[in-house]
């Protein structure tokens, strides 16, 4: 299975990374690690960045994007719902090596 990624970065303020991988059924894109300087926050350059994310993700032909927030950032929530997207029934595991 290859694997790609690309650092995101608005402005040196905002950034996130993207992994790109298909799953067997879909090309997928993961967006992880997204951070907004913390004198930056609540200018929009979050939503810059989500924006410019799904962009590419639709010139890269992607079918699907997903990503991870933890359940107590009101913040980051309210950012990906109004970028579009929606909650879904999945539970996240992670091991720790």
């Amino acid at each position: 299975m290859q694997i790609n990624q690309i650092r995101l970065v608005v402005l040196n303020i905002s950034s996130c990374l993207c992994t790109f991988y298909n799953n067997g059924k879909a090309n997928v894109m993961i967006i992880d690690n997204v951070q907004t300087k913390e004198n930056y926050r609540g200018l929009g350059f979050a939503t810059k960045l989500i924006e410019k994310a799904i962009n590419m993700a639709k010139d890269k032909k992607v079918d699907c994007i997903e990503l991870v927030v933890n359940k107590d950032n009101k913040i980051a929530k309210k950012l990906y719902r109004n970028a579009g997207f929606e909650k879904k029934d999945k539970e996240y595991y992670r091991l720790i090596l």
